[in-house]
């Protein structure tokens, strides 16, 4: 049953939260979901963790979930990745795809390549978004390219990758939190990814709804994602969050703030919002979106729902994300209302599943 088991842990700047998923015949079942309040300063500015305080909370989390929970998929800050198209010869295989991949992009990044993680997916994957991760798996994280020993100067025809890469530190220090909590780390991903996991379960339960975007709205940024039919995936992350909401008043509870800094929020929101539509629509041929479903911590905020659908003249949902699995939980435990604030962590555990599951059918 143990390895059957995936834990997405999402690692916030006010709390850990934590899902544990397992596939049941095309489903997915809720086995458990935690979340554990953490104090300022976990998470650094360099997007690394403090090992002695993060290690702790680790222990207190594993503590509460399922016995067979260990394997874990945890994310990375997306603006701590760096993602490139890059252009390669179609005929190389395995060591020399993965050479030439490296010598590319070496030519392209800010940071020395010994520094770096990098992992690759094949843009014509049309499962890119189940199978390609950062770093697909720990063990990809610390491999370092060897030159081929015949390496192919073909150039009869290219095919597209996009590559992902983040400093090694970046990695490493989620990597050996984890590890020292007593669990294993087994996929890293970025929140991007990991949204746009549950908007296709949103999308696979409401196929009417397929013209939908997700927009979630966290403590310092907002990110909106969904998959047009035929084209790429759309993720967008505005820098702007509930933070804001607390800053502008003195009082640092936003129920306390007055109703005037509230709508001063609310039109901060909704501009940014809009403004990403247009774009959207601008680039996918004036597909407009046709509503819009809400997540993240901010989807609680009192009429926020209310206020982005008068505006912008759209339906909007804050999802009941628990209702995409198969509710496994124990009897005695009531499923929370606000499950929408779970959504980066069960989307992490949809990807860890995903990952597991397609090296299964590699072996």
């Amino acid at each position: 049953m143990g390895k059957s088991l995936i834990t997405g842990i999402d690692i916030g700047h006010h709390s850990i939260k934590a899902v544990v998923l397992k596939s049941m015949g095309g489903r997915y079942a809720l086995m458990s979901y935690q979340e554990l309040p953490i104090t300022d300063g976990i998470v650094a500015d360099n997007h690394t963790l403090n090992y002695q305080k993060i290690v702790k909370k680790l222990n207190e989390l594993r503590k509460g979930l399922p016995l067979f929970s260990r394997q874990v998929a945890i994310s990375i800050p997306d603006n701590a990745v760096i993602s490139k198209v890059l252009q390669i010869d179609s005929e190389l295989q395995d060591r020399e795809l993965e050479f030439a991949l490296y010598q590319a992009f070496s030519q392209q990044s800010p940071f020395p390549i010994e520094e770096v993680s990098l992992d690759f997916i094949k843009l014509d994957d049309k499962h890119r978004l189940k199978a390609g991760t950062l770093p697909a798996s720990i063990d990809s994280a610390s491999r370092t390219p060897r030159t081929p020993p015949h390496a192919s100067t073909s150039h009869a025809s290219m095919t597209s990758y996009q590559v992902y890469a983040t400093r090694k530190e970046v990695v490493a220090s989620r990597a050996e939190v984890v590890l020292k909590a007593g669990m294993t780390p087994y996929v890293v991903d970025v929140q991007a990814h990991s949204l746009l996991q549950v908007w296709q379960l949103l999308a696979h339960q409401h196929p009417d709804k397929k013209n939908w975007m997700l927009v979630d709205v966290g403590l310092t940024q907002i990110s909106l994602c969904s998959i047009p039919e035929g084209k790429s995936p759309f993720h967008k992350d505005i820098a702007y969050g509930t933070r804001h909401a607390k800053s502008l008043d003195d009082n640092p509870s936003l129920d306390a703030a007055s109703d005037h800094n509230v709508d001063r929020f609310f039109q901060e929101v909704f501009e940014r919002i809009r403004r990403q539509l247009q774009l959207y629509a601008s680039v996918n041929n004036q597909k407009t979106v046709e509503g819009i479903w809400l997540s993240g911590g901010g989807a609680n905020i009192p009429m926020l729902s209310e206020h982005l659908s008068r505006e912008l003249s759209l339906d909007c949902e804050i999802i009941n994300l628990f209702s995409l699995f198969e509710d496994k939980t124990s009897k005695r435990k009531v499923l929370r209302a606000d499950s929408q604030v779970y959504s980066t962590a069960a989307g992490l555990a949809v990807s860890g599943i995903q990952w597991m599951e397609a090296a299964h059918v590699r072996q």
